[in-house]
C-alpha cells in the first residue's frame, strides 16, 4: 500500500486508489486489539496523509467537496486528538527530563509528569469509545471517497495543487518568523507536512530527485513537531490549578520550553530557506516537467517494447535493472 500515485494510471484512478488504501489501512489499526497508543498514532498519520491527498486534487474536486471531505476527515481525527496528545505530552516529559542539564529543572518535570499521569482517568475506556467511533466514521468515509470524481482527471490538477499549497507554505513560514507563536509555527509545519507528502504521492516519477525533497521537508516538518510538542506542554501547564505543582516548578519548566523553541526556531530557519526556495509556479512547472517527462519515457518503452523481437525482449529482463535503458 504505498503512498504514490503510479505513472501509468490516470489521476482520477490513482486518487481514489490511494484514499481507499488509506482508509482501509487505518481502520485495520482502530480494529487491532494491542498497543492502543500506537494504534491511534498510526490511525491518524493515514488522516494526515488522505488530507495532504485531498489538497493535492482540491481543485479537480472543487472547493465544495474538497471542504466537505477535509471536515470529515478532520473530525475523525479530532476524535483521537485528546488520546494523541496525552501520549505525547508524556513523551516530551520524559525526554526533556532526560536532556535536563539542571536538578531543579528535572524535579519540576517529574512532578509535573505525576500530574499529568494522575489527570488520566479512565483513557482506556475513553480511547476504545473514540477508537470505534472512528472506524464507523472511516467505514462511511470509505464509500464516499469511491465516488469522488476529479476535473480535469490531467496533471495539471494537481499542479495547481502543488502550487496552492507551496505558496501556503511561504506565507505562512513569513507569518511564523513575523509573529513568534506557537500557532503561527504550528500552521507553518503543516504546509510542510503536506509538501513532503505531496512530493512522496509523485516520486515515482523520478524515486531519488523526490526522496531528496521528502527528506527535507520531513527533517523540517520534524524541527516544527518537536515545536509544537513543547506548545502543547505550555497549553497543559496553563491549564493546570494553582496548588497543582509546587511554587518555582511552573516557571522552571516554562523557561525551558521557551530556550528549547527557540533553539528549534532557530534551526528550522534555514531549512525553510532551502526548502520553499523556489517561486510557486516555478516549483509547479518543475514537478510537472518532471512528471510528463516520466510519463513520456513510459510510453516510450512501451512502444520498443511492442515492437522488439522476442529474443532482445528476454535479454532485456535478464539484465540488471540498471542496464535496461
Amino acid at each position: 500500500m504505498a503512498f504514490r500515485f503510479r505513472v501509468d494510471e490516470p489521476v482520477e484512478h490513482g486518487f481514489r486508489r490511494i484514499g481507499a488504501e488509506q482508509i482501509e489501512r487505518a481502520r485495520r489499526q482502530l480494529q487491532s486489539g494491542t498497543d492502543a497508543a500506537g494504534a491511534v498514532h498510526e490511525t491518524r498519520k493515514c488522516l494526515k496523509r488522505i488530507r495532504a491527498l485531498l489538497r493535492l486534487a482540491r481543485v479537480g474536486l472543487g472547493d465544495t467537496v474538497f471542504h466537505a471531505e477535509n471536515a470529515r476527515f478532520r473530525a475523525i481525527a479530532g476524535t483521537l486528538a485528546a488520546a494523541r496528545d496525552d501520549y505525547v505530552l508524556l513523551e516530551t516529559v520524559v525526554k526533556l527530563t532526560a536532556e535536563s542539564d539542571g536538578p531543579a529543572t528535572s524535579l519540576a518535570l517529574r512532578r509535573f509528569k505525576e500530574v499529568v499521569v494522575a489527570d488520566r482517568p479512565a483513557e482506556a475506556a475513553a480511547t476504545a469509545d473514540h477508537r470505534a467511533e472512528a472506524d464507523t466514521a472511516l467505514e462511511r468515509a470509505a464509500r464516499r471517497f469511491k465516488r469522488l470524481r476529479l476535473e480535469p482527471d490531467t496533471f495539471a490538477t494537481l499542479e495547481q495543487g502543488l502550487v496552492r499549497n507551496y505558496r501556503k507554505g511561504l506565507a505562512r513560514r513569513d507569518a511564523a518568523y513575523a509573529e513568534n507563536t506557537d500557532e503561527a509555527f504550528h500552521d507553518w509545519r503543516k504546509c510542510v507536512q503536506a509538501r513532503w507528502r505531496h512530493m512522496a504521492l509523485l516520486s515515482r516519477a523520478w524515486p531519488a530527485m523526490f526522496e531528496a525533497e521528502v527528506e527535507a521537508a520531513r527533517s523540517l516538518s520534524q524541527i516544527l513537531g518537536h515545536d509544537h510538542d513543547l506548545a502543547l506542554l505550555r497549553a497543559k501547564l496553563a491549564l493546570l490549578p494553582p496548588d497543582a505543582l509546587p511554587r518555582g516548578d511552573a516557571h522552571e519548566i516554562e523557561t525551558l520550553i521557551t530556550t528549547r523553541q527557540k533553539a528549534l526556531r532557530h534551526a528550522a530557519c534555514p531549512q525553510g530557506e532551502v526548502l520553499f526556495a523556489e517561486r510557486p509556479k516555478a516549483h509547479g512547472r518543475r514537478i510537472s516537467g518532471i512528471w510528463h517527462g516520466a510519463t513520456a519515457a513510459i510510453r516510450a518503452e512501451a512502444e520498443t517494447s511492442s515492437t522488439e523481437p522476442k529474443a532482445d525482449k528476454r535479454l532485456r529482463a535478464k539484465a540488471p535493472a540498471a542496464l535496461r535503458d
